[in-house]
């Protein structure tokens, strides 16, 4: 981040920086001891003069040409509007879009997280959509296949209604094609003007689906993230929402969740992988990982304005002022 940040580092107004050269001329012709020493030189042995010369000697004395000169160097590199990032604005937060690809198998009826796996990515989502505040987001739900089941909208309500329907029995297809749901998110973002986030809440992804991931992800920008659903060990299942359906489970259990598995595949993408936690430092891990992306995503987009960091510079350019100010024209040190 520091690394772009000074690459991206110049000043929006870069004429006001001729200042800089004329204060450096006004600070050595202002200065005293330069012109004692030229007064005299010719006059005076060189070795002499800086012993004879005036203020020499004693407490060094900031006195009001020095002053000058640091108030016009700050101000002219204000003025120039230094700069290394866009403007975020409110409207650009709401253009960020975000699909979540929310995994329908049998093992996220798991109760090792209470209720159970799924019930706790549900509470996830609609955490997630309140920090977003009205933000565009986009659900779909995947077991042997993947399906939207909205597009982007910035009606959470409307996601919190069809998000509490959501169990394994309802789709058509059992399996686990985690991949079929990342080219269907990619699908959706791709007519998106700003590249996007896909959020996948899942306890395991097979890592042969590695390759297929990364193809999906060619061409594009958008960050994967996986909020990884279940604890490490295996867990008994709630019967509820599986309509007999079976896939993943070894002995009527779910297996503990695999975290191996997500992580080859996020290392594949360059995705992050955070685990579900019992408070909300998951969901604000997510929520910065997604402002991450849009600072990033919009810092080649020339339709954004630089922000101008001019003003941070009016602090000690007040305090040199007030300085200037003080009876005498003169501050001591020492």
């Amino acid at each position: 981040m520091l690394e772009q940040s000074l690459e991206q580092f110049h000043f929006l107004r870069p004429a006001w920086l001729l200042i800089i050269p004329v204060a450096v001329w006004l600070y050595l012709r202002l200065s005293s001891r330069y012109y004692a020493a030229a007064q005299w030189k010719g006059t005076i042995a060189p070795h002499l003069i800086e012993h004879l010369v005036v203020g020499s000697h004693g407490r060094y004395r900031l006195r009001p040409y020095q002053l000058m000169t640091a108030a016009l160097v700050i101000a002219s590199i204000a003025l120039a509007g230094p700069t290394w990032r866009r403007e975020i604005t409110p409207f650009t937060q709401d253009r960020a879009p975000l699909v979540i690809a929310l995994e329908l198998t049998p093992t996220m009826l798991a109760t090792d997280q209470a209720p159970t796996r799924l019930e706790r990515a549900k509470h996830k989502i609609r955490d997630i959509l309140e920090r977003r505040q009205g933000a565009r987001t986009a659900l779909i739900a995947y077991a042997g296949s993947a399906h939207v089941v909205l597009p982007l909208t910035d009606d959470a309500n409307l996601i919190e209604t069809y998000l509490d329907s959501l169990v394994p029995a309802i789709m058509p297809r059992e399996g686990d094609d985690a991949s079929a749901a990342e080219k269907l998110a990619t699908d959706i973002l791709s007519e998106q003007p700003t590249a996007g986030t896909i959020l996948f809440i899942s306890d395991g992804i097979d890592r042969t689906q590695s390759s297929a991931f990364v193809e999906a992800q060619t061409d594009t920008n958008n960050q994967l993230i996986f909020l990884v659903a279940g604890r490490d060990a295996t867990s008994p299942v709630s019967p509820d929402g599986t309509d007999g359906k079976d896939f993943g489970l070894v002995d009527g259990k779910a297996p503990g969740a695999d975290i191996a598995g997500i992580e080859t595949v996020a290392d594949a993408v360059g995705g992050a992988v955070i685990r579900m936690t019992p408070d909300n430092s998951d969901v604000d891990a997510v929520a910065r990982q997604i402002r991450t992306q849009l600072v990033n995503t919009i810092q080649d987009d020339e339709r954004f304005q630089w922000h101008d960091f001019g003003y941070v510079l009016v602090w000690p350019l007040a305090f040199i002022i007030l300085l200037w100010a003080r009876r005498g024209w003169t501050v001591q040190w020492g």
